[in-house]
């Protein structure tokens, strides 16, 4: 391996490490009863941090899969770690700290995962908000898509929540794509804590005309 290839690996760990770290600071700012002094404290050091990152943006800031700006263009997903190709996902991306820490695998033709919410993503008490779940299904179900062989654009997503999904807990995570019918793929999804259904989604994909034609 060469010198290069070495940097680029240990940038992307830094990235994502930095990113899990500005993650914990949106939870540390949500939750904080800190006093006037320490919150101006703060406000210096995070504008410092800001100035010396945005001499460095480049394009590609509204991807969400692998942008342009991408130290390692052409990434696909892995087997293990379906996330992998979505690093800027504001849902799964290990490079975007408003994302929630979701771990996402291939089972065969299933596609699982696993998730703990911090208060970040509460709505009820102690529970996360449903829109938040509502995301996380678009994304399971979206790369269920992927695992079956084609990615389609969100047609609609129907979610029924059955009982509320507890923060700080973990959450199992699953999705399958059912059928494909021409540009239709139907795909439908769970979550559930201690082996307990607390939201399931449906979900009607629309593949690219452009796919059809290949």
């Amino acid at each position: 391996m060469t010198f290069h290839q070495d940097a680029e690996v240990g940038d992307k760990e830094l990235v994502e490490s930095i990113s899990s770290e500005a993650g914990e600071l949106i939870n540390l700012l949500r939750c904080s009863h800190a006093p006037d002094d320490v919150l101006a404290e703060a406000t210096e050091h995070i504008r410092a941090a800001m100035a010396s990152l945005a001499p460095y943006l480049r394009q590609g800031e509204g991807w969400s899969t692998i942008s342009i700006a991408s130290d390692t263009p052409g990434v696909g997903w892995m087997d293990d770690d379906l996330t992998r190709c979505m690093p800027y996902s504001p849902v799964s991306g290990t490079r975007n700290p408003v994302a929630p820490p979701i771990k996402m695998w291939r089972d065969g033709n299933e596609v699982r995962g696993e998730a703990v919410f911090s208060p970040t993503y509460a709505g009820p008490p102690d529970c996360v908000h449903g829109g938040i779940i509502a995301a996380v299904f678009d994304e399971m179900l979206s790369m269920a898509n992927v695992v079956s062989g084609s990615a389609g654009f969100t047609g609609t997503l129907t979610i029924k929540y059955h009982k509320h999904t507890p923060l700080d807990c973990p959450v199992e995570l699953w999705a399958v794509t059912d059928k494909n019918i021409g540009r239709k793929q139907f795909s439908r999804g769970e979550m559930r804590v201690n082996g307990e259904v607390t939201a399931s989604a449906e979900g009607l994909f629309i593949r690219p005309a452009s796919q059809m034609d290949a």
